[in-house]
């Protein structure tokens, strides 16, 4: 994975449909995301579409991020195999995760992680409110999956990164992934080295039971984060990489920074 690019950027109060949107796509766009595949007003919701490409060449090289905000400030976040820009549709789509509304009068802040192709993330914190946007695309795929057949992109469905969803075009049947974090033995600090033990590269499992559908590379790491705080930094002694702590809980994911 290339180092995660981190850019922080905010939207002030009094927060508006309007602002909110433009906040997120320029959070986006620091992500990693550069131009939107789509931009459209459907009803009273305001929605972009993002192509995530892998592989311009092959059928389902590319997946596409769907992010909806609604008039009252809820915002979801959907995965499609493909779209079209005419009629506003897409097929295989992933169901929608949708996350707590949004205060009018709060300032809501977005911390975007660029790690293309891997990793493009938008972490969107309001006080104690943390909503994970973007996506993930292991950078081990298992050697028989088949972009010709099958998309291959995974989106958070909390932020804790415990589960994520891909389109319903997959080898599994089944677009929920659980992935190797959050194991409650990785609490807080080791007592005999009074750090954090860090365990490089993030493994999903299909739920259907069936085996993996990747692995991060070891730039992900899952941490005995319990007790830190969301963005704090980690460093392996005698070592120059940096994490940035992205879940301070009990196996939270942290993201090479340096």
């Amino acid at each position: 994975m290339a180092i995660a690019i981190r850019t922080d950027s905010f939207v002030a109060p009094s927060i508006t449909q309007l602002s909110l949107f433009n906040a997120i796509k320029q959070a986006f766009q620091n992500a990693g995301f550069v131009t939107p595949f789509d931009d459209y007003t459907s009803g009273t919701d305001r929605i972009v579409v993002y192509a995530i490409t892998l592989d311009p060449s092959k059928t389902y090289g590319t997946t596409y991020l769907r992010i909806r905000l609604t008039s009252s400030l809820v915002i979801g976040q959907q995965i499609l195999a493909t779209w079209n820009t005419s009629n506003k549709t897409g097929t295989d789509a992933s169901s929608e995760v949708t996350y707590s509304a949004i205060a009018t009068n709060n300032q809501v802040d977005f911390v975007a992680l660029n790690a293309t192709p891997e990793l493009n993330i938008v972490m969107l914190t309001q006080g104690s409110t943390a909503i994970a946007l973007g996506s993930i695309s292991p950078e081990n795929k298992p050697s028989w999956w088949n972009l010709e057949a099958w998309n291959y992109c995974f989106i958070p469905i909390g932020n804790t990164f415990a589960t994520c969803r891909s389109t319903t075009n997959n080898p599994y049947g089944n677009s929920s992934h659980d992935t190797s974090l959050n194991i409650s033995r990785m609490g807080s600090a080791n007592n005999q080295t009074n750090r954090r033990d860090m365990l490089p590269g993030i493994i999903l499992y299909t739920q259907s039971n069936r085996g993996i559908s990747g692995r991060t590379s070891d730039d992900l790491v899952m941490v005995a984060a319990s007790g830190t705080t969301r963005y704090d930094t980690l460093q392996i002694p005698g070592d120059s990489k940096q994490y940035l702590i992205i879940d301070p809980s009990v196996g939270g994911l942290a993201v090479r920074i340096s």
